[in-house]
């Protein structure tokens, strides 16, 4: 059985004959707000001060308390206040309610110089960044590997199954729609020219030397950079990282080394396995597309590349790897404890490890050409 609700709170306003005295009867809350400041909009009429009598107030709440003072501002003397209002309405008038200052626009031509400061300081700061912890990385490689009990091999391994065997379904995929795109796109190109024979060694050159690395570095970048800052951002946001330093375990030698040593493992053997499938699906292309037998396929590209193509791809894959891993775990123990933290270092890690992994690219790809490779 429901009880009755409470009536709701009315409130009586009594103005005396003379205009300049009135009376509060029953609650002054958010309720009756409204009815009060209609009441009070123009009293007292005459240019006097009014005085208002609470002796009867039965109710106040913070609006209610703070309208009292707003009366109380415009000359309006407040008697017969109870001891049990007297207290909230001295805390609610002791409050400071200006509207805050308005700001200062700024003009959209100095926020654009701003902006253009700020990312330029952020830049280099994530520069200085880097490479203080890829020093610090490759410090504790060399401890663990001139100390091989340092080592733990069981977390190796499973972080290679991890960044490894998992990933092969959807590194294989991507190699194989790649390199359809290039040929189907090679076709389209060179058959007006007649020269679409030559789609073999466009995707046979492509995938061994650039798109199988690349491809493979930003899956990798996406998938195992973004594991490794969302699982060490956990950890410190729970402070298990803390409880690692209290307990004299080194950081780096639990969380990062077997990171870093199972990427700079698993990607060549990954790039591998992407040139190889990007290999296959020019094959598909060539077989639909221009009518060339496996066999022939396979002779074209023995004549279309050699050793050093295989060379150039393979020798970035294990840079890339140790550079995603470095970004992500670097943005791992640069959470600061909150969830928004973890997604927030997770994001900055996957964009910066892709766009390091395609400003090196580029590099290597001006390196080899000036060095004839």
């Amino acid at each position: 059985m429901h009880s009755p609700s409470a009536a709701p709170s009315s409130l009586t306003v009594a103005v005396s004959d003379e205009g300049t005295s009135a009376a509060l009867h029953g609650a002054l809350d958010i309720r009756t707000l409204t009815e009060a400041e209609r009441s009070f909009a123009h009293w007292p009429k005459k240019r006097k001060s009014g005085v208002i009598d609470l002796s009867d107030l039965s109710n106040l709440d913070t609006p209610g308390a703070l309208f009292l003072c707003g009366l109380r501002d415009r000359g309006i003397e407040l008697t017969g206040i109870g001891a049990e209002h007297r207290a909230l309405l001295d805390l609610v008038c002791g409050l400071e309610t200006k509207p805050l200052p308005k700001q200062v626009s700024i003009p959209r031509w100095q926020q654009v110089i701003i902006q253009l400061g700020k990312g330029a300081d952020d830049a280099w700061h994530d520069s200085v960044d880097i490479i203080t912890f890829v020093g610090r990385a490759v410090s504790a490689i060399g401890d663990a590997l001139i100390h091989p009990r340092g080592l733990r091999l069981p977390s190796i391994s499973r972080h290679i199954e991890e960044t490894g065997i998992h990933a092969l379904p959807i590194i294989g995929l991507m190699a194989i729609m790649i390199s359809i795109v290039i040929g189907y796109q090679g076709v389209a190109q060179l058959r007006p020219y007649g020269g679409e024979d030559f789609t073999i060694n466009l995707v046979a050159v492509s995938m061994l030397r650039e798109m199988g690395v690349l491809i493979t570095a930003i899956m990798v970048a996406g998938r195992s950079g973004s594991a490794f800052a969302a699982e060490i951002g956990v950890m410190k946001s729970r402070d298990e990282v803390d409880a690692l330093n209290v307990m004299g375990m080194d950081t780096m030698e639990m969380l990062v080394v077997p990171r870093l040593i199972a990427l700079v493992i698993t990607l060549p053997l990954l790039t591998f396995f992407s040139d190889i499938m990007g290999l296959f699906g020019g094959a598909m292309i060539s077989r639909f597309l221009l009518d060339v037998s496996p066999l022939q396929y396979v002779d074209r590209v023995r004549h279309a590349v050699d050793a050093s193509d295989l060379f150039v791809g393979l020798v970035k894959a294990p840079i890339f790897g140790f550079l995603i891993a470095v970004i992500g775990c670097m943005h791992g123990l640069r959470v600061r404890g909150s969830a928004e933290s973890v997604g927030q270092q997770t994001t900055r890690a996957v964009v910066k490890s892709i766009f390091v992994v395609i400003v090196l690219d580029a590099l290597f790809s001006v390196l080899f050409e000036k060095l004839g490779i």
